[in-house]
């Protein structure tokens, strides 16, 4: 009862779908292979994770990938976990200084911090 009345909640907050997903969402769904188990999640891509809350993001999708047998997808995610886990505290302190150079609107050095952050992940 309570999974199809969600499903009606999101189905409805979704009929205006590319709309609301072209204005920064995005929505997944996740099915078992029967059939008998799903879920949906929708995210706003315009906010940000902090890299603790990224990492346990890609162990879920890593998780479900595994379990509908989508290797490839699963390495992909591997690999990304690895790539952030190694990198994680000079991630951070670059974000940090990211957000000193914004705030002093030195947006030369923010371009650099920036391609330097992504470069990590």
């Amino acid at each position: 009862m309570f999974n199809s009345h969600f499903n009606k909640i999101i189905n409805d907050l979704f009929r205006m779908e590319d709309t609301f997903l072209n204005d920064g969402w995005e929505k997944k769904t996740y099915k078992s292979e029967d059939g008998m188990i799903s879920f949906t999640y929708v995210t706003n891509k315009k906010e940000k994770l902090n890299e603790s809350e990224e990492i346990s993001l890609l162990k879920q999708r890593l998780d479900m990938a595994v379990e509908e047998q989508k290797f490839e997808e699963a390495v992909e995610l591997r690999d990304k976990i690895k790539t952030l886990e190694k990198n994680k505290e000079k991630i951070s302190k670059l974000k940090t200084e990211l957000d000193e150079c914004i705030k002093k609107q030195d947006f030369e050095k923010a371009i650099e911090l920036r391609d330097k952050i992504n470069s990590l992940k």
